[in-house]
This record gives C-alpha cells, structure tokens and sequence, in this order.
C-alpha cells in the first residue's frame, strides 16, 4: 500500500517518520542516521556536499522530497 505524502494530517503526532514531509534535524538523524553534525557540516557553503535545507527563523527544516531527490542524485554506480 503506497502513501501519498500530500494525503497525511502533519499535525498528528500519530504520523510516522516515514510518512512526514517535513524533518528536523533530530528527525533526519533519526530516519537516515546522519548526524546533526555531519548535517551542519554538508550545510556549510564551503562544502562539496550540498545537503538541501530550509530555513524558518532559526530553525532548519529539511523537505522530504528534496532529500531523496539528494540520494539519488548521489548514486554510485558499481
């Protein structure tokens, strides 16, 4: 069974990682295991990794599909 991303109530605090589209930090750490410090090192603009990120005031979000969209475009081929 497939989720649309667009269909889910984000304010549930029943809605699993998987499900969200929007992350923080903690979150992303949490689902991708990518530190929070390595997070803020690959936002850097001095980085050759240009993790894609938004920001909110103060606060750093990271768009579900934006970070896929990063994983592919990082494939190695074999």
């Amino acid at each position: 069974m497939s989720v649309d991303l667009k269909d889910i109530d984000y304010t549930s605090e029943d809605v699993k990682l998987e499900d969200k589209r929007w992350l923080t930090p903690l979150e992303l750490e949490k689902l991708m295991g990518w530190s929070r410090s390595w997070q803020s090192k690959a936002r850097m603009s001095s980085s050759k990794i240009k993790l894609p990120y938004k920001k909110v005031s103060k606060f750093v979000i990271y768009d579900r599909f934006q970070i896929d969209a990063f994983i592919e475009e990082h494939q190695v081929q074999g």
